[in-house]
C-alpha cells in the first residue's frame, strides 16, 4: 500500500505542536510524516495499519508512531453514533527545535529511548490513565511550563518502556516521496519563507508547485487536513503576535501589514478567528501575564 507524505502544520512559535481533534471519522488515507507522535484517543474505536501490522484500539488508548512510521486509523462505528472521534495528538520532531535539550548529557537516556522507538509502541494499559492526563494538563500550559511537562511526559514513558507493546519489529521507511508530496512540501516552504508579503496569492503559490490552483488546494488539504489559506493565515498571525508583544513601537495597523495583510479589518477578523481574542485584548492579556510574573 503506498503511503502518502503528510504535513503536520507549523508553528513557527513553538517546539511541539499539540492538536485536538473532534470530528466524525479519522484522518482516511495511510500517511507518514517527519515527526513524531503520541496520540490519545479519547472517543473512538478501530483498526490501527501501521507498517505490516495491525492492532485492535479503543478510547483511552495512546500510541507512540515513529516518525516516517507509515499508519492509519480506520474507526469501526455503528450508523447512529453521533460524535465518533476525540483524539489528542503531540507532534515533534526530537532533530529539529528541540533537540537542544538532548544534546545535554543528562539527556542521553531519553535521546536514546527515542532513537530506539522509532518503531513505535501502544502505551502500557496501565499507564494510560496517567499519560493521559498528563496530555490534557499539557494542553493547558505555555512556554518553559510546557516544555518541561512534555519532557516528563517523555521520562515517564521511558521508565516504563518495558511494558510498552511493540507495533512493528522494523521500521519501513519510504524509498521516495512522489512528485505531488514533493511539490507540496515546496510549496509549503516558498509558503514559510514568502507568507508577510500580503500580494502572496494562490495562483502564484499554484504557479510555484507546477499545478493549477484547483489541483494544489485539494492535494494541499489532502496532506495538511487544512486548506492552504488557513496554513497561511496561521503563519501570519503567528509572526503578529511576535511583532504585538516584541516592541510598542508598532502599531495594529503596522503589524498587520507586515505579517502579510493588507487590510486591518480582515486582520482583525483571522486574527480573533485563530487566537480568540481581538490583537488589542491578545495584546492586553500579554501585558497582565507579563506583569503578574
Amino acid at each position: 500500500m503506498k503511503s502518502l507524505q503528510f504535513s503536520v502544520p507549523a508553528d513557527t512559535n513553538k517546539s511541539i505542536r499539540i492538536q485536538e481533534d473532534i470530528m466524525p471519522n479519522f484522518y482516511p488515507y495511510f500517511h507518514r510524516h517527519t515527526e513524531t507522535q503520541i496520540m490519545w484517543i479519547l472517543k473512538g474505536h478501530g483498526t490501527l495499519a501501521i507498517e505490516q501490522n495491525l492492532f485492535n484500539f479503543e478510547a483511552g488508548d495512546i500510541f507512540y508512531l515513529g516518525a516516517n512510521q507509515s499508519h492509519v486509523f480506520r474507526g469501526n462505528f455503528e450508523k447512529d453514533e453521533k460524535q465518533k472521534v476525540h483524539s489528542i495528538s503531540i507532534f515533534f520532531d526530537p532533530h529539529k527545535k528541540i533537540s537542544a535539550f538532548f544534546v545535554l548529557p543528562e539527556f542521553e537516556e531519553l535521546k536514546n529511548f527515542i532513537s530506539h522507538s522509532e518503531t513505535g509502541f501502544q502505551v502500557a494499559s496501565k499507564l494510560t490513565k496517567s499519560i493521559g492526563e498528563n496530555i490534557a494538563a499539557l494542553q493547558k500550559t505555555k512556554g518553559v511550563d510546557q516544555i518541561i511537562d512534555f519532557i516528563r511526559i517523555l521520562n515517564h514513558l521511558m521508565q516504563n518502556r518495558h511494558l510498552h507493546i511493540p507495533l512493528s519489529s522494523e521500521k519501513n521507511l519510504p524509498n521516495h516521496i512522489s512528485d505531488t508530496d514533493q511539490r507540496i512540501i515546496d510549496a509549503q516552504n516558498f509558503i514559510k519563507k514568502n507568507f508577510a508579503q500580503n500580494k502572496l496569492t494562490l495562483d502564484l503559490i499554484a504557479k510555484e508547485a507546477c499545478m493549477t490552483p484547483q489541483a494544489f488546494c485539494r492535494s494541499f488539504k489532502k496532506r495538511t487536513r487544512i486548506t492552504y489559506i488557513e496554513y497561511l493565515n496561521e503563519l501570519r498571525v503567528q509572526r503578529a503576535c511576535k511583532l504585538l508583544t516584541a516592541s510598542s513601537m508598532y502599531s495594529i495597523s503596522s503589524v498587520a501589514f507586515n505579517s502579510g495583510f493588507n487590510s486591518l479589518t480582515n486582520f482583525n477578523r483571522v486574527f480573533k478567528s485563530i487566537m480568540k481574542y481581538s490583537p488589542k485584548e491578545y495584546l492586553k492579556h500579554y501585558k497582565e501575564a507579563t506583569i503578574e510574573q
